[in-house]
């Protein structure tokens, strides 16, 4: 039967990396990948002996679909890999998935790790109930709306965010709720792994370096919707 694996890759720390995502790799006749020289580079590290790829982006995988299910009906194995995570989550691959599904591929989805979830259950919020909005627009109207939005409900909220872009958010956020309590997390499961929790108000007082790869959640509003 024709396959279709979604592999998670680690986020940060290689050694995160399951027995299951191994054999699946080297089951694959080929992967489908956001930047093939960095899955090359992924692959080589687990001893994976060297596969064809195809780069797919959200800007060509809608093009790059029909021919990529095409290989798989012809008996090969693929692999759908991001960057870093579990694909489909702020990645491309929804597209390539629903499709395959609608000509009856066999897909096969293994579990892995998440940034949002590692750090939402790090973060001493509240985990019972939750919304996850992705990235942030980069548009001020947009992102205030949606800022205004996660403020105003009762779950924690969650965010990617970019180390360019965190310290303006926070600063969105003091000047909506400059009591509200949240935290940042940055670099999880590398050795710079950093939590950093408060009022945003103390947040944007706090000496932490802004770099790497940021997740920012938000305490929930007690009256809230």
């Amino acid at each position: 039967m024709s396959k279709l694996y979604i592999i998670p890759k680690d986020i940060g720390n290689i050694d995160d990396v399951s027995l299951r995502v191994k054999k699946s790799l080297e089951e694959c006749d080929f992967i489908v990948c956001e930047d093939t020289r960095v899955t090359g580079i992924f692959i080589k590290k687990l001893g994976i002996e060297k596969k064809d790829y195809i780069s797919f982006t959200e800007y060509d995988q809608i093009k790059k679909t029909p021919t990529i299910i095409r290989k798989i009906k012809e008996g090969n194995i693929c692999g759908l890999l991001s960057d870093s995570g579990m694909p489909l989550i702020s990645d491309p691959g929804y597209y390539l998935v629903r499709e395959a599904i609608k000509e009856d591929v066999n897909v096969i989805p293994l579990p892995g790790p998440v940034a949002f979830v590692t750090a939402l259950v790090g973060s001493g919020l509240p985990t019972d109930s939750f919304t996850f909005y992705g990235f942030l627009p980069k548009k001020k109207g947009k992102k205030e709306k949606k800022l205004r939005d996660a403020l105003s409900r009762n779950e924690t909220s969650i965010f990617y965010e970019s180390p360019y872009r965190i310290e303006e958010t926070l600063k969105d956020i003091y000047r909506i709720d400059p009591k509200r309590n949240i935290v940042v997390a940055r670099e999880l499961t590398k050795r710079f792994e950093e939590f950093i929790r408060g009022s945003v108000e103390d947040v944007l007082k706090k000496d932490w370096v802004k770099k790497g790869e940021i997740v920012l959640l938000i305490e929930g509003d007690k009256n809230g919707k």
